[in-house]
C-alpha cells in the first residue's frame, strides 16, 4: 500500500514535464526553421541583389560606350557619368529584393561609382552596390528568427562593368565580328578640325590630299593602334558626320567580298556573314558600288522607301542632350510599327564596317576587284541615307560615326590573340561594337 502511494507521488511529479519537452522541441523547430527559411530567404536576397548589380554595372557600362567614353578612364568620361549613373540605376531598380523593386528602396541602397581603372588601364569602370541593410534604413525582415531575437537581416552586392576596348592593348582579346557588312572605309579622319600637321605620327599620308589641308588625322593609330580622338565630337570622332564616296577621295569606300563575288550584293548588305574578321585580316575588294546595285541595297537595309536625305521612313539618329550623346527614333517605315517614333537603342542601320589604312597590302592605291586590303580596326555607323550624285555616278552614304576600334597592338585570330589573350566573337551592328563584360571587383 505504501509502495503505491510513493509511485503515485512520483507521477505526480512528473506532471507538466511534457509541456517542457513540447516548448522545448518548439523552439528546437523554430530554430530550424529559421535556418531553412530565413537564411534561405537572406541567400535568395543576395542574389537577387547580384542580379540588380550587374544589371545596373552592365547598363552604366553601356552608356559610357554610347556616348564614345571608352578610354583615357574614370577622369576622361567624367562628363558622361550621370548618363551613366541614371542609366545604372534605372536598369538596377527594374529588379527586385525580396518582393521589392530596386526603385522604391532608399536611395542610400544603391550607390554607382566610378573607379579607377588598373589593367587595361584606359577602360572605364562602372561600379553599382546594391543593398538592403540596416544601414541604409531598409534590411530584409525575418520571419521566424524574430522569435529568437533577429527582427532583420543585411544583403548586400556589388557589381563591377568595364567598357572594354582592345585599341592600344598588349595583353587583352582581340575583337572578332561575326556580322561585318561588306564595306570597307579609310582610315582617315575628313573632319577639319581634326587636322595633324607634317611629321605628326598621326597623319596618313596614305590619305588623299585635300585642299587646303595638309594631311588627314587617322581614326587609328598605326604605331599603338589607339584612338587618336576619343569621345565626342567636335574634339572626337563620336557623333561626327561624315559623307562616304565611290569616286576618289579621302572618304573613298571599297565593298568586300564577303562570299557574294562580283554578283548581287543585296543578301551580304542586308544579312549577315557568318565568317570571323578579325584584326589583320586579308579582305579581297569587288568593283565597288556598280555589284548588285549596291545603292538599292542600302535603301533595303535601313528600310528607306527612296534615296537621298528627306526622311523617307529610315530611323533616324541625332545628338541630344548634356553632354550630348547620339539618340536613335524608330522611323514610320521601321518593320517593328511598336517603336515608331520612339526611342530605342539598336536598329538595322546600325552596322559595323571595316577600317583599312588607306593602300592596299602593297602599299599601293586600292585597285578594286584585284587588290586585298588589311583590316586594322573596325568602326560601327549609323547610316542615315545613301543617294547618287554627278555624273560619275558617285554613290554616296551619309553616315553618323558611333564608334572605333583599333587592333591592340598585336594582331590575332579569333579564339586567340596576338598579345596573349583570348579572343572574343562579338555581332556587328543592333548593339556595340565595343563590349561591355563584367569584371573583378577592384580590391575583393
Amino acid at each position: 500500500m505504501r509502495k503505491s502511494k510513493n509511485a503515485k507521488r512520483e507521477r505526480n511529479g512528473e506532471r507538466g514535464i511534457s509541456l517542457f519537452l513540447v516548448a522545448a522541441g518548439m523552439v528546437f523547430l523554430l530554430g530550424v526553421s529559421a535556418l531553412a527559411i530565413d537564411v534561405a530567404s537572406l541567400y535568395v536576397g543576395r542574389d537577387e541583389a547580384q542580379r540588380a548589380a550587374d544589371a545596373g554595372a552592365l547598363a552604366g557600362a553601356k552608356g559610357l560606350v554610347d556616348s564614345g567614353c571608352v578610354s583615357g578612364g574614370a577622369g576622361a568620361c567624367a562628363a558622361y557619368q550621370p548618363l551613366a549613373t541614371t542609366r545604372a540605376t534605372s536598369a538596377a531598380g527594374q529588379n527586385t529584393v525580396g518582393t521589392l523593386l530596386v526603385s522604391s528602396l532608399p536611395g542610400a541602397c544603391v550607390s554607382v561609382t566610378f573607379p579607377t581603372p588598373t589593367s587595361p588601364a584606359g577602360d572605364p569602370l562602372v561600379q553599382v552596390r546594391v543593398q538592403r541593410t540596416t544601414a541604409c534604413g531598409n534590411a530584409m525582415p525575418t520571419f521566424f528568427a524574430k522569435i529568437l531575437g533577429f527582427l532583420s537581416g543585411d544583403v548586400a552586392a556589388t557589381a563591377t562593368a568595364e567598357a572594354y576596348n582592345p585599341s592600344s592593348s598588349t595583353t587583352g582579346p582581340t575583337i572578332c565580328v561575326s556580322c561585318l557588312k561588306p564595306l570597307l572605309v579609310p582610315n582617315c579622319d575628313p573632319d577639319p578640325g581634326h587636322v595633324v600637321s607634317a611629321g605628326n605620327a598621326n597623319a596618313n599620308v596614305n590619305c588623299p590630299v585635300v585642299p587646303g589641308v595638309s594631311y588627314m588625322p587617322n581614326f587609328v593609330d598605326p604605331t599603338n593602334r589607339s584612338i587618336v580622338n576619343p569621345g565626342v565630337t567636335p574634339t572626337g570622332v563620336v557623333g561626327e558626320e561624315w559623307t562616304l564616296h565611290t569616286v576618289s577621295g579621302p572618304s573613298q569606300y571599297f565593298v568586300v567580298d564577303t562570299g557574294c563575288g562580283q554578283g548581287n550584293q543585296t543578301s551580304c548588305i542586308q544579312g549577315c556573314t557568318t565568317t570571323q574578321w578579325t584584326c589583320g585580316s586579308l579582305l579581297d575588294t569587288v568593283q565597288g558600288a556598280k555589284a548588285g546595285q549596291f545603292d538599292k541595297s542600302v535603301d533595303n537595309l535601313i528600310h528607306a522607301k527612296a534615296p537621298g536625305p528627306a526622311n523617307h521612313g529610315q530611323d533616324t539618329i541625332a545628338l541630344a542632350g548634356t553632354p550630348a550623346a547620339p539618340v536613335i527614333v524608330g522611323g514610320t517605315n521601321n518593320p517593328n510599327p511598336a517603336i515608331v517614333g520612339k526611342t530605342i537603342t539598336s536598329s538595322d542601320s546600325l552596322v559595323t564596317v571595316a577600317l583599312y589604312s588607306g593602300v592596299d597590302t602593297n602599299g599601293l592605291p586600292v585597285q578594286p576587284g584585284i587588290d586585298q586590303v588589311k583590316i586594322v580596326g573596325y568602326m560601327q555607323m549609323f547610316i542615315e541615307y545613301e543617294r547618287k550624285q554627278g555624273t560619275m555616278g558617285d554613290v554616296q552614304i551619309k553616315a553618323m560615326i558611333l564608334s572605333v576600334s583599333g587592333c591592340g597592338t598585336a594582331n590575332g585570330t579569333c579564339g586567340t590573340s596576338g598579345g596573349g589573350g583570348g579572343g572574343g566573337t562579338i555581332s556587328g551592328g543592333g548593339g556595340s561594337l565595343l563590349p561591355i563584360r563584367l569584371v573583378r571587383t577592384p580590391g575583393t
